[in-house]
């Protein structure tokens, strides 16, 4: 459940990033739009390097 709850607060980040680089005048919004990307971004890619290493784990362990 956990693991769930951080996807989606990570992609609400990164919708509302979006949203307010592409609608927004202000230039220090779209730079605050923009860092909240990236750290959206550089959050999913970890969680998905872990689920990785875990399942490669895994598979070691049932090979066994």
């Amino acid at each position: 459940m956990t693991k769930i709850v951080k996807l989606a607060s990570l992609s609400a980040a990164a919708l509302i990033s979006a949203a307010l680089i592409g609608g927004c005048a202000d230039q220090t919004a779209r730079d605050m739009a923009q860092q909240a990307l990236d750290a959206a971004k550089g959050a999913q890619s970890c969680c998905d390097a872990n689920t990785e290493r875990l399942d490669r784990m895994y598979q070691k362990i049932m090979s066994k």
